[in-house]
């Protein structure tokens, strides 16, 4: 008798606030500069789609993957020009009271984000640059 070997993946399921966060996080790096690119948000979509919806299949209740919560969100930050310092301290009260949320792969997923999301451009500006840095350390120790 044939057996076909399959693997269960241990995913853990994120919280919506999860999501919500992480768009704090992405804007405060997207708009470290001051400003919001077409480009930055183009790059969030694909980061969404390549990791976040691959982190779980979790859907709210209007059956949508979680994950375009961190879109939605980021928008909404934009629309009304949140601070990003606001915005950074948000997603770090957060990851700082639910630290189980954030195991090494999701840091690293995280950083990856930010990363990607500074380097829109040819050149990462001081301030992204400053940011990137205060995360990878909050990260760490986090």
């Amino acid at each position: 008798m044939f057996r076909k070997d399959r693997r269960i993946v241990n995913k853990q399921r994120k919280p919506e606030a999860f999501y919500q966060k992480l768009a704090y996080l992405f804007y405060a790096v997207a708009d470290a500069d001051g400003k919001v690119e077409k480009k930055e948000l183009v790059k969030l979509h694909e980061e969404v789609l390549a990791i976040w919806k691959a982190i779980d299949d979790s859907v709210d209740e209007f059956n949508t993957d979680l994950s375009f919560e961190i879109e939605a969100v980021f928008d909404w930050l934009e629309e009304n020009q949140f601070s990003y310092k606001d915005a950074l301290t948000e997603f770090k009260d957060y990851a700082l009271e639910h630290r189980s949320l954030f195991d090494a792969e999701i840091r690293s997923k995280i950083m990856h984000t930010c990363r990607e999301l500074a380097g829109v451009y040819r050149s990462i500006s001081l301030q992204e640059e400053n940011i990137l840095h205060d995360i990878d350390r909050f990260l760490e120790i986090l």
